[in-house]
């Protein structure tokens, strides 16, 4: 159990890297050339964490995560949505 929660912990801290990314790093005080190193290495430990935090939480998870977020699912919900607005 504890390991299924350190996994959800890596998963939603994955996503503040991302954030940084578009917040925080153009406002740093940094040379050009520093901030272009700071972008990936922050892009790669948000993957990692969040794959990491993914291998923690289970196949079940995996596969609960893979089919919300399915191409297919979020097309039809769209579809549902227009229709009503229709």
């Amino acid at each position: 159990m504890k390991a299924q929660n350190l996994g959800l912990f890596l998963i939603v801290v994955s996503f503040l890297p991302p954030i940084a990314i578009f917040s925080v790093v153009p406002l740093l005080p940094l040379s050009l050339a520093q901030k272009t190193l700071l972008i990936p290495l922050l892009g790669v430990m948000a993957e990692l964490m969040f794959w990491l935090g993914l291998l923690l939480v289970g196949k079940e998870a995996a596969q609960k995560y893979r089919r919300y977020l399915s191409f297919r699912r979020v097309w039809n919900w769209m579809k549902r949505k227009l229709r009503r607005n229709l």
